[in-house]
């Protein structure tokens, strides 16, 4: 995202008519700020300001099923796992010195990333694109 003031020159399909888009265009009023609301000026001076919110929606409305999915960020999650076997002596209850074994798997933290876009596929799972 952007953090400072940045212009945005636009042209309209007919490359007749040009305006900008600004944002952050005055840091210290928290509207303006943290690309929350875009500033649009027309060439004869006029200016109109759009939610950002409102703007994602009317552009994810407009999009394809796959543009909509490009949109959507998702949360991409890598679990790891270590399998190994136990073995223990029992005193009790078991013939004693009988070896029991047994197999475990424990879950190792989690690595999440965040994605937008496709995600890739490799053979041996899912990695973030």
């Amino acid at each position: 995202m952007l953090s400072t003031f940045e212009k945005f020159r636009m042209v309209d399909k007919n490359g007749k008519n040009d305006f900008e888009i600004a944002v952050n265009w005055k840091a210290d009023d928290p509207l303006s700020s943290g690309c929350k609301v875009f500033k649009v000026t027309f060439p004869d001076g006029k200016e109109a300001f759009i939610d950002k919110k409102h703007l994602v929606e009317m552009l994810f409305a407009c999009g394809s099923a796959e543009e909509q999915k490009e949109m959507i960020p998702q949360t991409l999650t890598k679990m790891r796992w270590y399998e190994t076997v136990l073995e223990v002596k029992a005193t009790k209850d078991i013939r004693k010195g009988e070896a029991i074994t047994f197999p475990i798997k424990l879950s190792l933290p989690a690595e999440k990333s965040e994605v937008v876009g496709p995600i890739q596929r490799r053979k041996s799972g899912l990695l973030g694109g």
